[in-house]
């Protein structure tokens, strides 16, 4: 059995926003397969990375990309949606939209014209445990850029006409999301995975956030992004000692002088999953196809068994590609990732299910046909495979960037990513073995997953789970 090209591209569910490691890199690991090479690569790049101060404490971390005439710049705000309630969710990302949209030095208008004639663009997300927002630009251009980006952070506008038209996109788009059978699983493979947990508390808005929200709440969360207890900065870019300089120079000026208030992060425990009531939910845009979700126990990232996990369901996507939709013909995809931040939830998605009686079935004896010895032939083809389709990421600044945060974050230094292609290198046959007996093998032998199915309303019986 080949590895296909789907089962190889679906892994980026793995590691994304988390790895990356630069072409060079990749093609030198790949092609002769020599851990020298590779820790010789992972050494330069360490060396790549310069660590500095602002005076209130805040940690700027310039990450050298050379040859790049790019530069990415991102604010990371410690806490993300865990340390809001539930009743506002969504209201960190908002605020940070509703923030780049203008003040009164920088008119909306002035920005778009603007980014359109420097080639520039704001970026801001939120995510479980932090969140970010900065922008990607042209080098020479990173001093001006930084002025508006800075000016709308720091002084935004916030006007109530900006603000009514950004909930009206946002009611449009969550009456699109309940519509949708895939967007109304997501929402209830949320609620159930997540019970009882911060990780609860959504990125975007939702039905029942929306009425919670209001501009002042806005402005509340805004003042307390601005705290210099919670904010790191990376800069990705080919720099001179000169350009961090004169840039650090621009960061003091306009971030040095932030407070350091009291806050602290939220404890975030290990999720709980246990085999559950089959959640059923009625979409009628569903049609006579089923969106089914399965999500159970698996390594956190900082795990010795996170890697093995990860190799184990590469094998295991092939079983259900091979068994429950080419021969069966049961389902238009089917396909394993994970969901959370610190602490993570494997997940089974499966698309257009068109067999309901034996879809549980399928999916569980598909499972249960994991071959140990097909695992070990192939095992050094997995991991070159992962290796790659990991790294694709961080072939642009803001892939690296992605991975420079995302490894400061969850494993408390910027180039721990760096280290991740060794690790998948050492990786054994009996590891990858023991990840799925302990994550994988009991959802068929133990029934140790819950089960969310999607449909319409006179076919969520016909399931049998």
């Amino acid at each position: 059995m080949k590895l296909d090209k789907r089962t190889m591209n679906c892994k980026i569910f793995f590691e994304k926003a988390l790895l990356g490691l630069s072409i060079f890199a990749i093609s030198f690991f790949a092609s002769c397969g020599s851990t020298k090479v590779v820790e010789t690569v992972q050494a330069e790049q360490v060396e790549d990375f310069t660590r500095r101060q602002l005076s209130n404490g805040i940690p700027v971390v310039f990450k050298q990309n050379r040859g790049s005439k790019i530069v990415v710049f991102k604010l990371v705000f410690e806490g993300g949606t865990s340390a809001i309630d539930k009743s506002i969710g969504g209201i960190e990302n908002l605020t940070l939209d509703l923030a780049l949209r203008g003040t009164e030095t920088y008119s909306y208008k002035t920005i778009s014209q603007l980014q359109y004639e420097k080639s520039f663009s704001f970026i801001s997300s939120s995510g479980k445990d932090y969140a970010t927002a900065g922008f990607i630009c042209i080098q020479r251009d990173m001093a001006e850029v930084l002025k508006i980006f800075s000016d709308c952070l720091l002084n935004p506008l916030f006007a109530e006409s900006d603000y009514d038209q950004k909930m009206a996109e946002i009611a449009a788009s969550i009456a699109s999301k309940k519509a949708d059978p895939s967007g109304t699983l997501s929402l209830a493979l949320t609620k159930a995975a997540f019970e009882d947990h911060p990780y609860l508390t959504t990125s975007y808005v939702t039905d029942e956030s929306y009425s919670n929200i209001n501009l002042t709440l806005v402005k509340g969360i805004h003042q307390g992004l601005l705290n210099a207890l919670r904010i790191k900065i990376v800069v990705v870019g080919n720099f001179t000692k000169e350009l961090m300089d004169d840039f650090m120079d621009s960061l003091e000026k306009d971030y040095g002088s932030l407070s350091r208030k009291a806050f602290s992060l939220p404890k975030i425990p290990k999720i709980s999953v246990g085999a559950g009531a089959t959640i059923r939910v009625a979409n009628e845009q569903a049609g006579n196809t089923g969106y089914i979700a399965g999500f159970f126990e698996c390594p956190s990232r900082d795990s010795a068994d996170y890697i093995p996990f990860a190799i184990a369901t590469m094998y295991v996507d092939e079983l259900f590609f091979s068994q429950v939709r080419e021969k069966a013909g049961a389902v238009y995809s089917i396909n394993t990732g994970v969901i959370g931040g610190k602490e993570l939830v494997g997940v089974i998605l499966a698309y257009k299910a068109t067999e309901k009686k034996q879809m549980k079935k399928l999916i569980l004896d598909a499972i249960s046909s994991f071959d140990a010895n097909h695992l070990a032939k192939y095992l050094e083809q997995y991991k070159n495979k992962y290796i790659t389709s990991i790294f694709n990421s961080a072939q642009t600044a803001s892939g690296i960037s992605n991975s420079v945060v995302t490894s400061m974050e969850y494993f408390g230094s910027e180039s721990a990513y760096l280290s991740r292609a060794e690790q998948v290198q050492a990786v054994e046959t009996l590891q990858v073995i023991e990840a799925y007996k302990k994550y994988i093998a009991p959802i068929a032998k133990e029934n140790a997953a819950s089960w969310v199915i999607v449909d319409g309303e006179e076919n969520l019986s016909e399931y049998d789970f």
